[in-house]
């Protein structure tokens, strides 16, 4: 990760702007980092030296709708608000709505730093790119009666692509693996009641870690979403929201110094189970900030409780999910790269394949390099389907019963 730095005063950041989204549908469809808007710290001149698209800096932005949180809320939930304070600079709003199409540079020409997190390195799609180009030029050489060789140039080129996401993936999990960031922490896992469906992924995958400065909720297939614990932004108090009628409770929200829900934990998959009470309190002793409970007034003909609450669908993100859904959430082709890129690659590599039964002289590398992408395709993901239907997402636990 590169780290840039900027002077606060003289010569550097003087100022900052909050410019509101344009029109939602095309800001959702063309650039959905920007729905809430985009804080630009400007320097002495107006020029642009940091964007920051709010979406990219708000812990649920995936889980509430852009219609039901406005751009100042989010300004203030994402914290930027605090540091603009802290910085002792102007905060402004524009009155001219954002353009995804100046993303591109300041007013002198020069490229702006966007801080926004890249999924995948650049690197990596450079490397797919030459792989497939690669491909295609050695492969239609090779059909317009080139050299032998490169028909092997054209499946060592294919391998790149599979490589290239062997590569970053060992790379994270090696990272993660050395990562001391959870040391010392305090982990809440869940213990869920009778009845209910939960699978091994579940009981061992999701989790809430108590840090110095944060909180990190973790759900079933391990994505993370990080709170702070400090600032008005920050998670002050825990509200356990409970049945009107019978007093149960039914979720636990955390709410910000606004009193602002930022999250919601369903109570029935996390303490509900024999252990759930003793889970409880060490959550809410890890935590240290004021507890309440709150009935719920749930809209009439509803089905579930959490429908019509603004964090409805972090409910449902939180609680165990199917073998199907979370095979899907977990696949690195299926959430990542491409559902139908495996297929793809198979069938590409199968016009080199022959090579490894009766071929001769270039033939034979270039059918072991076919058979190298196919293998790093396909044996990874038979394994995880065979592991994940066999032992990893069949219910099992304390809610099995």
């Amino acid at each position: 990760m590169r780290e840039r730095r900027f002077p606060v005063g003289e010569g550097g950041i003087r100022r900052a702007v909050h410019v509101p989204p344009g029109d939602l549908w095309r800001t959702v469809r063309q650039s959905p980092g920007d729905r809430w808007g985009v804080l630009v710290f400007q320097g002495a001149d107006g020029d642009d030296l940091l964007r920051v698209p709010l979406a990219a800096w708000l812990p649920e932005a995936e889980l509430v709708g852009v219609l039901e949180l406005s751009p100042a809320q989010c300004l203030r939930r994402t914290g930027l608000e605090d540091l603009v304070t802290r910085l002792g600079i102007p905060l402004e709003v524009s009155d001219e709505p954002w353009d995804p199409a100046a993303q591109g540079g300041g007013r002198s020409g020069s490229q702006v730093a966007r801080a926004e997190h890249r999924v995948l390195p650049q690197w990596h799609s450079c490397v797919r790119a030459l792989g497939t180009l690669g491909w295609f030029a050695a492969l239609v050489a090779a059909f317009a009666g080139g050299p032998p060789w490169t028909r092997g140039v054209a499946a060592g080129a294919l391998v790149l692509l599979p490589g290239a996401d062997v590569v970053v993936r060992v790379s994270a999990w090696w990272r993660r693996r050395r990562c001391g960031a959870f040391a010392g922490t305090v982990s809440v896992k869940p213990s869920p009641g009778a009845g209910e469906a939960v699978t091994e992924r579940f009981l061992r995958t999701a989790g809430v870690r108590v840090l110095p400065e944060d909180i990190v909720l973790t759900n079933t297939v391990g994505e993370e979403r990080w709170l702070a614990r400090r600032g008005n932004h920050g998670v002050t108090r825990l509200s356990r929201l409970v049945a009107p009628e019978s007093g149960c409770p039914l979720a636990v929200e955390f709410r910000d110094g606004d009193g602002e829900g930022r999250a919601l934990l369903p109570w029935a998959p996390w303490f509900a189970g024999p252990q759930g009470e003793a889970v409880w309190k060490d959550l809410v002793r890890a935590l240290g900030v004021p507890v309440s409970d709150e009935r719920h007034q749930q809209a009439e003909g509803v089905q579930h409780w959490s429908e019509g609450h603004v964090l409805a669908e972090d409910a449902r993100c939180m609680a165990p999910m199917g073998g199907a859904e979370a095979r899907r959430r977990t696949g690195w082709y299926g959430s990542v790269v491409g559902r139908n890129e495996p297929f793809v690659l198979v069938l590409l590599s199968a016009v080199f394949l022959p090579g490894l039964i009766g071929g001769m002289g270039a033939a034979v590398p270039a059918g072991v390099l076919a058979g190298l992408t196919v293998g790093v395709v396909v044996v990874p993901q038979l394994c995880r389907v065979l592991f994940s239907r066999m032992w990893f997402d069949r219910a099992v636990g304390e809610g099995a019963g």
